[in-house]
């Protein structure tokens, strides 16, 4: 324990927990993302999908256990990243005097400070979201337990629901996009010669969870799904 203190209160330390924070939330949202295609399935396809993600471990845990252990280590991961993104920015301050700042440090500094607010937001965004379609405690629009088809189609038929989301979505890709390239160069993968390609990298997975995520909301929106 000791250890990781003393690894954590390095730069390189909150550096390695925020990119594999970052990672593991990527992971999260990739998966998530592909579950919300069964929207084209029908209704009967997702509300099955939902309740095997319910159901799944329930004779060992208990009935949805396991989901909310992962949404728990989701939310975990979301502080975390959250709260050493800001100690690494106060850090980083400390050490590097204003008025010696360049472009590229002044850069930098815009950077981390676009992370810490969009990290919030997505903080807030998760919150909101499971209020609404896990928890029910916020009904913009009817909502019943277990009926995920149904429980989408009727909010994101409301405009300013679907612009919301959609428009968080942008906000939780812009910070994936830095967050990955922050992660090639935590992990020291980036190098002159291969930059332009993870910076590629980072830029076609942002851009395709943006438009995987967008996607459903916007179908129910103009009807294209019942």
């Amino acid at each position: 324990m000791n250890k990781f203190v003393q690894f954590y209160s390095t730069t390189i330390g909150k550096k390695f927990v925020v990119a594999i924070s970052g990672f593991a939330m990527m992971g999260f949202l990739i998966m998530h993302m592909i579950g919300n295609f069964k929207a084209f399935s029908g209704e009967n396809k997702l509300d099955a999908y939902a309740s095997f993600l319910r159901e799944f471990g329930a004779e060992l845990f208990g009935y949805g256990t396991l989901l909310w252990i992962a949404r728990i280590i989701l939310l975990l991961c979301v502080l975390a990243h959250i709260v050493t993104i800001i100690l690494l920015t106060k850090q980083n301050r400390a050490a590097r005097p204003i008025k010696y700042q360049n472009k590229k440090t002044r850069a930098t500094s815009i950077s981390s400070k676009m992370m810490v607010v969009s990290g919030f937001l997505l903080l807030v965004f998760i919150i909101v979201h499971l209020a609404q379609f896990t928890l029910g405690w916020f009904r913009p629009t009817p909502f019943e337990y277990g009926k995920v088809y149904s429980n989408i189609s009727q909010a994101f038929a409301v405009s300013w629901i679907t612009l919301f989301y959609v428009f968080m979505m942008f906000v939780v890709c812009m910070h994936l996009y830095h967050g990955i390239w922050s992660f090639f160069q935590t992990m020291g993968l980036d190098n002159p010669d291969r930059n332009k390609h993870l910076r590629t990298i980072a830029v076609v997975t942002s851009i395709g969870l943006f438009i995987g995520f967008s996607i459903v909301p916007i179908a129910f929106l103009f009807r294209l799904l019942s």
